[in-house]
């Protein structure tokens, strides 16, 4: 299973600069990690034109189709738009990790693509 993690957090009301630092931050923690595809909001190419309804439009497509799991921010519950990932990650059966609690996260990056093919094998 490939880890495709996107992540969540405040971006609105927050600066610039210092949102790009945290996000950047936490994107690079990740792949050292070994996470193979880590997909940062303010990397999807949001024009700086669009308003908050076009952006979560965009990042909420991005999270459907690219994402096969989310890791949270610290500030995920101050965000309408976080909210909002995490809900519909958690209704389809996303795998939801905390920023603060990455073990977890080593442990099945640690452990992916060592499990055996058994595709072939038919269930009666």
């Amino acid at each position: 299973m490939e880890l495709k993690m996107y992540i969540s957090g405040k971006i609105t009301g927050l600066d610039k600069e210092a949102c790009k630092i945290k996000f950047a931050a936490v994107e690079a923690k990740l792949k050292m990690m070994g996470v193979s595809t880590v997909i940062n909001p303010l990397n999807i190419g949001i024009p700086d034109s669009w308003n908050w309804d076009e952006a979560m439009e965009l990042c909420m497509k991005v999270l459907k189709e690219k994402a096969t799991c989310i890791i949270q921010l610290r500030d995920w519950v101050e965000s309408e738009g976080a909210m909002r990932e995490y809900y519909y990650a958690r209704n389809h059966g996303y795998r939801i990790f905390d920023e603060d609690n990455t073990e977890e996260i080593q442990q099945l990056v640690a452990h992916c693509g060592q499990w055996p093919d058994t595709s072939r094998y038919e269930f009666p």
